[in-house]
């Protein structure tokens, strides 16, 4: 069985190299369209880590300008993904660029001015409550990977649905970065995802595919099979799990799964339903 894959984060948006187009073949990158629609994946996150920049409100537009050029004749559905918000807190036209989006982070790794990224000990602060409840009546679905723990903490107590594109479980590998089993668990009582992530540092030593099933597992035991999905961070870490080389692991995943015990429905359920639901509840709900 070929399963269609949500992916819910990517990064190749911004590690284009000079002339390339994600819509065709791209060797420099982890992913293109042709491959990806060849492993199964129907719809794809592209993200633009503004803050990763330090022109943050150009990086912003220079990534948005490549999606809504590619968005409209990709035979992948691409929505878009603003990791790390402060282009929207300083933005004039910020409603406008809101309608674009489809995921939001409201910070990336460091501390902006609606509250703390990862390492950082500092909360939401006021003007990231306000983001966070005009972003969910908009239709977008929050993102908490990168918030600090206080950060996430005080969003996931708001009742706000929320999500986490690519994240893996700290109770397998206690690095920031991951969520501990309250978080997975809250998630889920949201209605949202727990989106795992190919990202060595995140899976623990002699990351491979089997520590992608583990954490997916894991996370399973949490939350339960409709809470969780993926999220591969492709072209947003340089290192991949071993026997991964770029987009094309997708069925090799799955036929791992299918191995450990897994039903069709259950890996249809992670492999993109899940996600479809996520995105289709919040579209809705912001109507």
């Amino acid at each position: 069985m070929k399963f269609q894959v949500f992916d819910a984060h990517v990064d190749t948006l911004l590690a284009l190299g000079e002339g390339e187009d994600i819509l065709s073949s791209c060797p420099g990158a982890q992913l293109d369209i042709p491959r990806a629609a060849g492993a199964g994946v129907t719809e794809l996150v592209t993200a633009i880590c503004a803050e990763a920049c330090q022109d943050t409100a150009g990086s912003f537009r220079t990534g948005l300008a490549r999606f809504r050029e590619a968005a409209p004749r990709s035979p992948i559905r691409l929505l878009l993904m603003l990791e790390g918000c402060q282009p929207l807190a300083d933005a004039p036209d910020r409603g406008e660029i809101i309608r674009f989006l489809d995921f939001a982070s409201l910070t990336w790794n460091g501390e902006n001015s609606l509250g703390g990224g990862v390492g950082s000990p500092t909360g939401l602060k006021p003007e990231g409550f306000r983001l966070a409840r005009e972003l969910v009546s908009s239709g977008v679905v929050l993102d908490v990977s990168h918030l600090s723990d206080a950060s996430r903490a005080d969003l996931l107590s708001e009742g706000l649905p929320a999500s986490a594109t690519h994240c893996n479980c700290r109770a397998l590998h206690d690095v920031p970065r991951n969520l501990p089993d309250d978080d997975i668990r809250r998630i889920a009582e949201l209605g949202g995802v727990t989106g795992i992530t190919l990202v060595p540092d995140f899976l623990g030593d002699a990351a491979s595919l089997n520590t992608v099933a583990d954490h997916l597992e894991h996370a399973v035991s949490v939350a339960g099979i409709l809470h969780v999905g993926f999220g591969s961070d492709l072209d947003g870490t340089s290192r991949l799990p071993a026997g991964i080389t770029d987009c094309g692991f997708w069925p090799r995943l799955f036929e791992l799964l299918s191995r450990r015990g897994w039903a069709d429905t259950d890996i249809s359920a992670a492999a993109g339903d899940n996600w479809r639901r996520v995105i289709d509840c919040a579209k809705r709900e912001g109507a």
